[in-house]
């Protein structure tokens, strides 16, 4: 049975692949992955329930999605905002897509001082028009786009 869950360590390594996947389809693409570095974040987000969290669009205990969410303070206050880090959900699997957003929204909106849900589409999967509709529909209101560039990286 298909659902929403909140992300533990056993999803660890079924997260990495979807994050490969994720990366492979994005504006990410042919940018070199670390497995070690992301499963020692995604390992410390799942031990900080305070501020991380991890939801996952789940099969049978086999995650086909997940999103990466946090809260952090503004940079000028103390009042706190929650945002996604990354998201990502197999083509089967969106229609789950509006349950996972619900769920880290109730998630960020029970933490102390957050006054604002940020969301944005950075991954270039999918399209403005149908991620911003989403998120219309989750109470989030249009504030502005965001544009990248890519650089030639400094040697060290």
């Amino acid at each position: 049975m298909s659902g929403i869950r909140l992300g533990d360590v056993p999803d660890i390594k079924a997260i990495w692949e979807l994050a490969l996947e994720l990366r492979d389809q994005s504006s990410y693409a042919g940018i070199k992955a670390d497995k070690e570095k992301f499963t020692r974040m995604v390992a410390g987000m799942m031990s900080d329930k305070t501020s991380r969290v991890i939801v996952i669009v789940d099969d049978d205990d086999q995650p086909q999605g997940f999103l990466l969410g946090l809260v952090e303070e503004l940079f000028w206050s103390r009042s706190r905002y929650g945002t996604d880090l990354a998201v990502y959900v197999r083509a089967g699997y969106r229609r789950y897509v509006p349950r996972m957003f619900k769920e880290f929204i109730t998630w960020a909106e029970s933490k102390p001082r957050v006054v604002r849900i940020i969301l944005g589409l950075s991954s270039g999967i999918g399209t403005e028009e149908r991620t911003g509709k989403v998120y219309n529909q989750l109470g989030l209101q249009d504030v502005g786009g965001l544009y990248m560039k890519e650089v030639n990286p400094c040697p060290v």
